[in-house]
């Protein structure tokens, strides 16, 4: 890789090339998903409609590297595939169909878009990570089965208070890891945990 390669189209990359290539390798060997966050600001037409500032947003993301059928196969060539446009449109909108399933509504793993982003965007952002960590990872890598209480009095004490529902939206979501930037509020944050949870590594967590 070495043409200069900065980012695949669509996906923000926040992590060393080296990375983003190990990060798409597993992903075509696996699911073809590649889960990031995305950074921008609200929209003018969001603040109109529930006021508030312009200020970051951190919206969840799939990059998807699945073929989208936006133009017809000639030959495959295992690696890489030679294409050409479709000569009949109907054709195109077929094709485009049938590779809709697998994804939107037909996918079991839908990304989160935060809209009324009105408060500090990176915190949002660990509380979700770290309630999904205490649901999912940290049960496989301890062996420890929390309840949605017990996960809920952890993240009072660290400072990100959140709601039992709130946990329960969280359950079969991953943990995005590299993703959380390191402001001076995040790494208080990750360092109270650390401080509950000493085998904790909060650099997985953590934007590069």
């Amino acid at each position: 890789m070495s043409g200069g390669i900065k980012a695949l189209t669509g996906y923000q990359r926040h992590e060393p090339i080296e990375m983003t290539i190990e990060k798409v390798d597993k992903a075509f060997n696996n699911s073809k998903i590649i889960p990031f966050i995305q950074k921008s600001l609200r929209s003018a037409k969001e603040i109109f409609q529930y006021g508030g500032h312009s200020t970051l947003k951190l919206s969840e993301r799939n990059f998807n590297l699945r073929f989208d059928n936006r133009r017809e196969i000639v030959e495959d060539h295992g690696t890489y595939c030679t294409t050409k446009p479709f000569v009949h449109s109907n054709n195109s909108i077929q094709a485009r169909l049938i590779s809709k399933f697998g994804s939107g509504k037909y996918r079991s793993y839908s990304p989160i878009s935060s809209t009324q982003c009105k408060g500090d965007a990176y915190l949002t952002l660990t509380r979700r990570m770290l309630v999904r960590f205490l649901r999912d990872d940290l049960t496989q890598n301890l062996k420890l089965n929390l309840t949605r209480s017990e996960i809920a009095r952890i993240m009072k004490e660290i400072g990100l208070s959140c709601s039992l529902n709130f946990i329960s939206k969280q359950k079969n979501r991953k943990v995005i890891y590299n993703s959380i930037p390191p402001t001076e509020k995040t790494l208080i944050v990750l360092e109270k945990f650390n401080l509950l949870f000493p085998s904790f590594d909060k650099n997985l967590l953590l934007r590069v």
